[in-house]
């Protein structure tokens, strides 16, 4: 029997703490609510704009980063564009001086026969190159 009384004295001492703070409405929670709740408030509010910082930071970085693939396309493109003109250039280039040298080849034989006696071949103009093109 003197174990049930303790055993129930032991019981009801560590529910009477429990009970205890359940109740809100007591002078201690409410003034312990008062000093607590703005800190709470403040702290969140920070938490809520730290988040809200790294979001827009987030934000300026993904905008950054479609603006660096933008320009690196834009710079790939411009390369391929250069290395196409480039070509051409060479290529037109290599078609004016075979030109060129056509119409030399064709003006020396020209002066040639002019120098040999052949009238006709002193009255006529020099080869044009761009006629060779």
């Amino acid at each position: 029997m003197f174990a049930r009384s303790i055993l129930a004295v032991t019981a009801l001492l560590s529910v009477a703490p429990l009970m205890a703070q359940t109740d809100k409405n007591d002078a201690a929670h409410q003034a312990a609510d008062a000093r607590e709740v703005p800190v709470t408030k403040s702290l969140n509010n920070q938490v809520a704009a730290a988040d809200a910082q790294a979001q827009s930071a987030q934000a300026q970085n993904d905008a950054n980063q479609a603006q660096y693939q933008a320009d690196l396309a834009a710079y790939e493109q411009a390369v391929r564009d250069h290395h196409r003109e480039v070509l051409s250039n060479d290529a037109t280039f290599a078609r004016q001086r075979q030109a060129y040298a056509m119409a030399m080849r064709d003006w020396r034989l020209q002066v040639a026969a002019c120098k040999s006696g052949h009238q006709r071949a002193c009255e006529m103009p020099p080869p044009n190159p761009a006629d060779y093109m």
